[in-house]
């Protein structure tokens, strides 16, 4: 755990990143120093930060799809969610201590992004509890640049660019393939996974907002992370009756739950923190990398098939959303 020292230079706001695109290069140059990830002593040059930022966020893909593996194959799903809400619920208490609360002007994003986030837990949860990991995980996730790229048509404005149509009609012809199996559609599964993907697409745009009025990155994360994790406690807590129950009963089981909770955090920690450095559609893009581990993670660990429809589905899928966030 850090100090105080580290913190302060995280969310230190007064000396912003300015970044600068090449063409349409995933990889955006530094033009100034960036200083939130620096301490008094280390400071890393540019050119190694920016690459840097890219790698932690490809881990960060990674890490999304492993504790989405941990949902899916749990047998009580609410359970997990509960026992993913403690180590948030601690870790932010801790942070709050240390960090300036955020800026006035981005509580209504902290709020907006709360109750996104527990919208999708239980569109999530409800997925998974009908559909396979390697099925559901990839809708979810291509849907959301998609509904992004058509909201910024109809509501901004923006031009229709050949390469975001390109990726809207990968990504439209993945998530159809995926969203039949044996030739049907698969109702039981498929509309709750778009719902998931809408949610995905709200909070992503709310928090890309928020923390770059928040001032306080550090401050945003905790506040939105404690105000959608306490419900998810009250309600394991109700569910199970005592501590003891939620947390002993299975000792094995509990660990993994906490620790899926620790994944999911960290996880989405540096996707917030990214913001601050990467223009938000970049760092979309290199999200969606998660579901080529994902298809992955279905096949090495849950014995999924990995037929060459669903790995040319999930490709599709990924190049698309790709295409439409560069």
């Amino acid at each position: 755990m850090h100090g105080p020292g580290f913190a302060s230079a995280l969310v230190r706001p007064t000396a912003p990143p300015v970044l600068c695109h090449n063409g349409f290069s995933l990889i955006a140059t530094f033009c100034h120093q960036t200083p939130y990830l620096a301490t008094h002593a280390v400071t890393l040059p540019a050119v190694l930060m920016q690459p840097f930022i890219v790698l932690l966020v490809l881990f960060s893909a990674l890490l999304h799809a492993t504790w989405n593996a941990f949902l899916h194959t749990s047998g009580d799903r609410v359970w997990q969610f509960g026992m993913m809400s403690f180590p948030y619920l601690v870790c932010s208490a801790i942070v709050l201590l240390f960090v300036p609360a955020p800026a006035r002007e981005s509580w209504p994003y902290i709020g907006a992004s709360a109750a996104l986030q527990l919208g999708y837990c239980v569109a999530l949860a409800k997925a998974y509890k009908a559909g396979d990991f390697g099925q559901i995980y990839p809708i979810a996730r291509g849907l959301s640049p998609l509904l992004v790229f058509a909201g910024a048509f109809v509501f901004a404005g923006e031009h229709l660019r050949p390469l975001a149509l390109a990726g809207v009609t990968l990504v439209s012809a993945g998530i159809i393939s995926l969203a039949f199996r044996k030739r049907r559609f698969a109702t039981a599964s498929v509309p709750a996974a778009l719902v998931t993907g809408a949610f995905i697409s709200a909070y992503t745009i709310v928090d890309g907002i928020g923390v770059r009025l928040a001032g306080s990155g550090f401050g945003y994360i905790a506040w939105a992370y404690i105000l959608f994790n306490v419900p998810l406690a009250v309600v394991a807590f109700h569910r199970y009756g005592s501590p003891r129950r939620l947390f002993l009963d299975d000792p094995r089981r509990s660990l993994q739950g906490l620790g899926g909770g620790a994944i999911a955090m960290v996880a989405y920690t540096i996707v917030i923190i990214a913001f601050r450095y990467l223009p938000i559609a970049m760092v979309s893009a290199l999200r969606e990398l998660s579901s080529i581990f994902a298809i992955l993670i279905g096949w090495l660990f849950m014995r999924e098939k990995l037929t060459a429809r669903r790995v040319l589905a999930c490709v599709l899928v990924t190049a698309g959303a790709v295409l439409i966030r560069i």
